[in-house]
């Protein structure tokens, strides 16, 4: 079994004796740090599976929320489009369909959950299965309606006393989207990553005694030590994958081991050794490559969190100028934007809007597909908001997105500082 199914082992057992604990809560709340919470993801989707979901029902949706009026149509409309498909390949199919109730709601909850109601009494197969709902917007146009159309779920199902249906969401333990809920019961998944890529490196890397696999298992080791806080330990481990990167002539795994190595040091508290390990990666890259221009990006960031702006914006300056030469166009709109956003003060306003306009620029260059995964929409909207008064370069620039995104362009952003 390799290391990834051994967690999915894990999670599966945890997720059984959450549900075998909680018959009478309608919605569970997975938390995690990100990989948690993606493994979480991953699980539910191995679910989905006919020999692994067993009898119960696993229902996954990534669609927008686009308001509280709208999301339970969105999910009907979805499963009616598989109920009609299923209806034409099949006989003698029980007539499905969503019956509006005599009391008012303040969201369309209901038109998601009384047709899973329905179908557990229409169809025999599963009666007594029970169905799980995990919903997990892309986009979240507002999360205060968001959460009330999750409380009156909540309240629907309490009220029908139906316990076979469950509402289910993953966030982040810390940086949580929705407000506390007294209806959901929450759940803490904890994934040990450094075990987990300890255990992938031996899983995968059956040659013992190469370089390579030494070099791995110096950085794993270096990942495993950060993870406790033992810094003077993973910078040995890094030093070490440094030296055995040379002797191996990779330079691109010298380069990750000496950036990994800036990220030890800043841990620890010794900025100065930090940024001499910088100015050695400056000498040993190679020059106008994708892998310089994450350095002076990764140095930026850096720079950012020991307070020196003016430094940073000369690394992301820096970056930007070679990702441009080099056509990497989505890596110069980022570090673009990365300076305007540094701007967004009223004594800076106009050094804010020259960067941004420098992002459009350069999005003149790029194919669609690149357009679309760059921050340019991000960049666009606070451009929008900040041009304010001036009409016409706020027609120009809603003209220019909607030829690059549709009319639907605009994302969500903070009012500018600047105005």
């Amino acid at each position: 079994m390799n290391p990834v199914d051994l967690e999915l082992v894990k999670l599966k057992r945890q997720w059984k004796k959450v549900v075998s604990k909680n018959e009478e809560k309608p919605m569970l709340i997975c938390t995690g740090e990100q990989h948690e919470t993606d493994l979480f993801d991953g699980f539910l989707k191995s679910r989905l599976s006919e020999d692994e979901g067993g009898e119960d029902v696993f229902l996954l949706h990534y669609q927008e929320f686009n308001g509280m009026s709208s999301f339970g149509q969105t999910l009907w409309d979805e499963w009616k489009e598989f109920y009609e498909m299923l209806e034409k390949s099949e006989d003698n199919i029980p007539e499905w369909k969503l019956k509006t109730p005599d009391q008012t709601f303040k969201t369309d909850a209901y038109k998601a959950f009384y047709p899973l109601l329905e179908l557990k009494k229409k169809f025999p197969n599963i009666r007594d299965a029970k169905i799980y709902l995990y919903i997990s917007p892309v986009r979240i146009s507002d999360i205060e309606e968001l959460s009330l159309w999750v409380k009156e779920w909540c309240h629907l199902s309490t009220m029908s006393e139906n316990k076979d249906i469950k509402l289910v969401w993953a966030e982040h333990h810390t940086h949580k989207t929705l407000p506390q809920n007294s209806w959901a019961h929450t759940f803490r998944v904890e994934v040990d990553i450094h075990q987990l890529m300890q255990n992938t490196a031996a899983h995968t890397n059956r040659k013992k005694n190469s370089a390579d696999t030494d070099f791995q298992q110096q950085i794993l080791t270096a990942s495993n030590h950060l993870s406790k806080g033992r810094f003077k330990e993973a910078e040995n481990a890094l030093r070490t994958a440094v030296k055995l990167a040379k002797e191996q002539k990779n330079k691109q795994a010298e380069i990750s081991a000496y950036f990994m190595l800036t990220q030890a040091y800043n841990a620890d508290k010794k900025k100065d050794k930090a940024e001499d390990t910088y100015r050695i990666i400056f000498e040993e890259v190679e020059p106008d490559s994708p892998l310089e221009v994450q350095m002076y990006m990764n140095y930026g960031s850096s720079l950012l969190g020991n307070s020196k702006k003016a430094k940073a914006e000369k690394a992301f300056e820096k970056a930007a100028q070679v990702a441009e030469k080099i056509g990497e166009y989505a890596m110069a709109i980022e570090c673009y934007r990365i300076i305007g956003t540094l701007n967004d003060t009223i004594l800076t306003k106009d050094k804010m809007i020259r960067y941004f306009e420098k992002c459009l620029e350069i999005a003149r260059l790029m194919e669609p597909a690149a357009k679309e995964q760059s921050s340019l929409r991000f960049v666009a909207s606070m451009l929008f908001l900040t041009y304010e008064g001036d009409n016409e370069k706020k027609t120009g620039l809603d003209k220019e997105m909607k030829n690059y995104f549709g009319d639907d362009w605009k994302v969500s952003v903070e009012r500018p500082k600047a105005g």
